[in-house]
């Protein structure tokens, strides 16, 4: 089955997930395949969540009331758990997107997956490794809503030396949320990845196709995208390492569409001068003279 054909469940944690991005996660679910099922659970009676009534509207979502029993207790985890496991049985989605930044989902995910299910999570740079790593893939979405203008987004990954300079924002991330990590791998992390990979899965010459390379990345970083270091596209994304090279071949199967090969870029080789004997005559010459 096709990814685009797959039918997923998508399960939205209104306690954690801003109604502002309800578009841009049905939008993104939509490369994944076709949202069947499309759930937000919460306390809908609390005033804080009136701005949910136009956009679940607007979206055809269904709310599930899940109301608060105690002061300080979230019931809402245990009704989407509930929810999920009631779809899983009924084998009518091929997929789940769980949408927020929770851990306490993590082990739903992992007992999602071990059925052979396609899992996409979504939430914030906030939500810990735990839950980004259970999943096959996650996406941040407050990294996605500033792609079109990412001079806006102060959560894009930075290099070593960048964060050096900028260690004070930083540190004030880690105070605000302990349980929080840097969960985007740095580049010269993802380098180490790439090269590993392409290590891997090259020919005899070295290369390997981008699509592998693009295939085999979500595995060993979950979370990977390109728009995480604000870059549209994965080749745009490989060529800003020195240590890689890119070239394209002529499709035979499609005139219009080329196919990118990656490779470690080569040393140089140096010539091998042959050894001087005394005297400034070469090994060779000196052996030819004799004869």
């Amino acid at each position: 089955m096709e990814l685009n054909d797959k039918k997923f469940a998508v399960l939205v944690d209104a306690d954690n997930i801003s109604h502002r991005k309800i578009k841009d996660i049905l939008d993104e679910i939509a490369n994944y395949g076709t949202p069947t099922i499309k759930r937000i659970y919460g306390d809908f009676t609390n005033p804080k969540f009136a701005a949910w009534k136009e956009v679940l509207l607007e979206n055809s979502i269904t709310p599930i009331q899940q109301y608060a029993y105690t002061t300080g207790k979230n019931a809402t985890d245990s009704a989407l758990i509930i929810d999920a496991m009631d779809i899983l049985y009924s084998g009518n989605v091929d997929g789940f997107c769980i949408v927020t930044s929770d851990s306490d989902f993590t082990k739903l995910v992992l007992r999602l997956r071990e059925s052979g299910m396609t899992v996409i999570g979504m939430g914030e740079r906030k939500t810990p490794n735990a839950f980004v790593s259970a999943c096959e893939t996650f996406k941040f979405l407050d990294i996605l809503l500033n792609d079109e203008n990412p001079s806006q987004n102060p959560s894009l990954p930075q290099t070593r030396k960048e964060s050096d300079v900028d260690g004070s924002r930083k540190e004030a991330e880690k105070e605000s949320d302990p349980n929080a990590v840097s969960n985007i791998p740095n580049m010269q992390e993802m380098e180490k990845e790439i090269i590993s990979i392409i290590n891997t899965h090259a020919d005899d010459d070295g290369w390997v196709d981008l699509s592998e390379l693009g295939d085999n990345l979500p595995k060993r970083v979950p979370g990977f995208d390109p728009r995480n270091y604000k870059c549209t596209k994965l080749k745009q994304f490989i060529e800003r390492f020195d240590s890689v090279e890119v070239r394209s071949a002529r499709n035979p199967h499609n005139k219009i569409l080329s196919i990118i090969y990656v490779r470690v870029k080569q040393k140089e080789e140096k010539p091998v001068l042959s050894k001087v004997r005394r005297g400034g005559k070469r090994k060779k010459d000196a052996d030819a003279e004799e004869e």
